[in-house]
């Protein structure tokens, strides 16, 4: 899953910080879990994307992911508490020009399985929220 975001951060790896790159891997792992069916291909996908990220925390990456992973899962059924978990990653994902480059990252991750409506009903949620539409 690393080598995903290493891609994303590769080209202004300088210009992000942790904050930016743990609100990417929660935006990522949000957008899997937003219809009832997590595919192997977007799990696939996640994997080879995460391989190379450059992990800058006091916790390892594996560990901050399995946080991420129960939170979202956690919060799975509650819409009011997805939307607040979209604009707290909003917030940390800092300039609009990120935000574009983190909403193209999920567009990519969500159509690895065929985008269904209620993964479009999250990325339009997603979009609304962050100003992007």
């Amino acid at each position: 899953m690393q080598n995903f975001f290493q891609k994303l951060f590769k080209v202004n790896s300088s210009e992000t910080n942790q904050a930016q790159r743990e609100a990417l891997v929660d935006l990522c792992i949000l957008g899997m879990y937003s219809d009832p069916l997590v595919s192997l291909a977007e799990q696939d996908f996640l994997n080879d994307e995460f391989i190379q990220l450059q992990w800058k925390s006091g916790i390892s990456f594996d560990l901050y992911l399995q946080g991420t992973i129960a939170k979202v899962r956690s919060i799975n059924n509650d819409s009011l508490k997805i939307k607040e978990l979209i604009q707290d990653i909003d917030r940390r994902l800092g300039s609009d020009e990120f935000k574009q480059k983190a909403v193209h990252e999920l567009e990519q991750l969500i159509a690895t399985d065929g985008v269904v409506k209620i993964e479009e009903e999250f990325l339009t949620q997603v979009k609304t929220v962050m100003g992007l539409l």
